[in-house]
């Protein structure tokens, strides 16, 4: 079916659908979706959200592309987009596109392209499952909440597949919760989820028009943990060749995203809730900071806007933090960490002559926080030649340039920065990989300068002392 017939018959589809204004992006309807399984999960202060779809090719001709929908509240959020095939560890090469599907009611979708391997050829089948993660989560409800309040949450979704495509059978469900409660239900008892152990479940529905429209979702969900919401992360890598060292220093600007307090704080409130909970058990507050850093690290340190920071333990590789104050829904924390490792563990000599390939974690830090914004720089000793960089996910701009430390008496330290945004902590263990020469030559340079200007200042010094400047009658 090609793009203007597409147009027109959906130009003829009933109120209840969206329809598609001509000048906007629709891909062309080369598929079906014989099966549309869509799972949200709400357990982490972000969504993750899993679709397994089994296609068929009804064009004429091989596709070896697929669109996959993604809706308007999704647009700009999506951290992690990635497509597998089931039962395999087969990635499939995919990417967030520019393209867009406007509706006649302002709405839009957005779209990730999967790329098949191999062209499916036409009636084939192909089936892969997509995993996407948002830098998005439910809001608080109600928005403000007491101390010793359990807190809920509310999320607004679609309620039926969302795709280009048609779709024969779908079903959508939500899990990650004790608790799930549908709100605002509709009239059509059909169309209403259903509590099944620790998820609930909508659908199935057979027979779905590409857009097709119906009530939206919405669920209230028991979410006991705070919401951690890194707005900005300041991550520094220092690498030293001399010392055989990696630094790490990072500046955080986090905030909590949960309830707000009904009452303003209370100490005594706090202590009450504090001692009839088990330690063990999560609340909507901050009280610690549990940061995962690399195995091996040592030489650690907390600071804030204060000064340094003396309430938290290191235990192998978790570096737990107590702020000076619980971090309750609308309230922030600045501070800055940092630790150093044995570079030994991140940098591996190239089979080209004096060349090393740095291998770097994108993220350390909390196990469940998401990032806005996060500028990523590592600096590279004094003389380096960059080869080539590499990082796990699309980042916003990178920049190369040089900056002065510690007797650094040329040029500087090489400074590669990255930035990103909507990063969550799924992606932590992906690497930034930086391939740079550093010569024997620019190795001895700086220590052999330094040798220099103190031999330089030593005779200047004897000189001079050895000059007579005394003023005496002829």
């Amino acid at each position: 079916m090609n793009t203007h017939i597409f147009y027109w018959l959906f130009a003829t589809m009933a109120l209840c659908f969206r329809t598609v204004l001509c000048e906007s992006f629709t891909p062309t309807a080369s598929w079906e979706n014989l099966e549309y399984k869509r799972v949200l999960d709400v357990t982490k202060g972000y969504f993750a959200e899993k679709i397994a779809l089994r296609v068929k090719n009804v064009d004429s001709i091989p596709i070896s592309e697929y669109y996959l929908a993604l809706p308007a509240h999704s647009a700009g959020k999506v951290s992690i987009f990635t497509a597998a095939i089931p039962g395999t560890d087969t990635y499939l090469n995919c990417q967030l596109v520019p393209n867009i599907t406007v509706f006649n009611d302002g709405d839009f979708a957005s779209y990730g392209v999967v790329h098949i391997p191999t062209p499916i050829e036409p009636n084939q089948e192909f089936s892969f499952v997509a995993a996407i993660y948002y830098n998005v989560v439910g809001i608080p409800y109600p928005e403000h909440i007491a101390i010793t309040d359990d807190q809920y949450l509310l999320t607004e979704t679609d309620r039926l597949p969302f795709s280009a495509y048609r779709t024969y059978e779908g079903t959508f469900s939500i899990t990650g919760s004790d608790s799930f409660e549908e709100i605002n239900l509709p009239e059509n008892e059909n169309l209403r989820g259903s509590i099944e152990g620790k998820s609930i479940v909508f659908g199935p529905w057979n027979d779905i028009q590409p857009f097709e429209k119906e009530e939206p979702v919405n669920v209230v969900y028991l979410h006991n943990a705070p919401l951690s919401d890194v707005t900005f992360l300041k991550r520094d890598v220092w690498v030293s060749h001399w010392a055989s060292t990696l630094e790490f220093e990072e500046y955080y600007e986090l905030t909590n995203r949960g309830a707000k307090l009904e009452k303003g704080f209370s100490r005594l409130e706090l202590m009450k809730d504090q001692q009839q909970k088990l330690s063990i058990q999560r609340t909507h507050y901050m009280a610690l900071i549990e940061m995962i850093l690399p195995k091996g690290s040592f030489g650690h340190y907390y600071t804030d806007l204060v000064g340094m920071v003396s309430t938290s333990h290191v235990q192998e590789d978790h570096f737990v933090l107590k702020p000076r104050y619980p971090i309750f829904g609308g309230w922030n924390y600045n501070f800055t960490i940092g630790w150093t490792n044995q570079l030994s563990d991140f940098l591996r000599v190239s089979d080209e002559e004096d060349m090393y390939i740095l291998s770097v974690p994108l993220l350390d830090g909390q196990q469940d926080s998401s990032y806005d914004n996060t500028q990523l720089s590592i600096y590279l000793p004094e003389g380096a030649k960059i080869a080539n960089v590499d990082a796990p996910v699309p980042f916003v701009n990178l920049s190369l340039n040089t900056e002065k430390s510690y007797f650094d008496l040329n040029k500087g330290h090489v400074k590669v920065t990255f930035n990103f945004k909507n990063l969550a902590n799924e992606i932590a263990d992906g690497r930034i990989l930086i391939k740079y020469q550093y010569t024997q030559a620019a190795f001895y340079k700086k220590p052999v300068s330094i040798a220099i200007y103190i031999f330089v200042a030593l005779m200047s010094f004897f000189l001079l002392k050895n000059i007579n400047l005394t003023v005496t009658d002829k």
